[in-house]
């Protein structure tokens, strides 16, 4: 009779434990999603008078790219560093990952050796949301943020960065809200020289890094001037009329762009002379 009522107790402990387990399970799972939910690190962050682009890569981790140059104490990070790298999210929502550090003296060269660094997105007022960044020198000991915001083991600093704009995308990509793509000079015009320069103007917070510019296969060189890429076209050899020039191109966040557009010459108009009639006077 003993054994026969402990039989029902001991299934009933095993099913409460198991609603237990799904439970803690359940729980478990809704935190992280919501850690997950508000850690959003994907954007364009200002820092130190310029902007850092942070994507997610491949093997789930995040790196930061300088898209608008940016100074950290005596040395400049240039347009398209990666100045952060190795960025993983860690159980308590919070990031961790390495900054690129220079020799500040005497030429700023680059130092091999990465600092340890903690980042968190944290909610500002109004809904608003912005990065925390806790930085620890080459070969110190790593820095965390927690959920308040506080931080602990920075051997430099930390900074906070407001949130500029959403990650730019490639145009066409699905459910895109901050698309980017090559823009042309207007066609409204004939051109009435053989040589002429197109100019490229960088899409917002994603600089061009590498543009071929070519018209029927011939490749024409490019240069850099401010916020634009400028090619040289030298129309010599080709025919009077309309002609195709077909871009291709690659930006600092490794997005590929192309574009086309047909331009026209303008064709010279032909003189007409104008002979006065000779009649006879009578």
């Amino acid at each position: 009779m003993c054994i026969m009522d402990e039989l029902p107790r001991s299934r009933s402990r095993r099913a409460g434990s198991l609603l237990l387990a799904i439970s803690a399970a359940t729980l478990l799972a809704v935190g992280v999603a919501s850690a997950d939910a508000t850690s959003n690190i994907e954007g364009v962050w200002s820092f130190n008078g310029g902007q850092i682009a942070i994507q997610h890569l491949s093997n789930k981790t995040f790196m930061g790219t300088v898209v608008v140059e940016t100074k950290f104490a005596e040395c400049t990070h240039p347009v398209g560093q990666k100045i952060w790298t190795g960025i993983t999210l860690q159980p308590d929502g919070s990031y961790w990952g390495f900054h690129q550090w220079y020799f500040e003296s005497p030429s700023c060269v680059l130092n091999p050796t990465l600092g340890p660094t903690a980042w968190r997105v944290l909610e500002g007022t109004g809904g608003s949301h912005y990065l925390r960044v806790c930085l620890s020198s080459p070969g110190t000991s790593q820095p965390t943020i927690a959920v308040s915001g506080s931080d602990s083991g920075p051997t430099y600093g930390c900074a906070n960065s407001a949130l500029t704009a959403p990650l730019p995308v490639a145009s066409g990509t699905a459910g895109s809200k901050s698309t980017e793509s090559l823009s042309l000079p207007s066609v409204k015009k004939c051109l009435s020289l053989r040589l002429f320069q197109l100019h490229l103007l960088d899409p917002k917070y994603d600089p061009l890094k590498k543009v071929s510019v070519a018209i029927e296969g011939r490749k024409f060189a490019t240069v850099r001037k401010g916020k634009y890429v400028v090619a040289i076209i030298d129309l010599k050899g080709l025919p009077r009329g309309a002609f195709t020039v077909k871009i291709r191109a690659t930006t600092v966040l490794g997005h590929h762009l192309s574009a086309s557009r047909i331009y026209h010459t303008c064709v010279k108009k032909i003189k007409r002379s104008s002979k006065k009639k000779s009649g006879k006077k009578g």
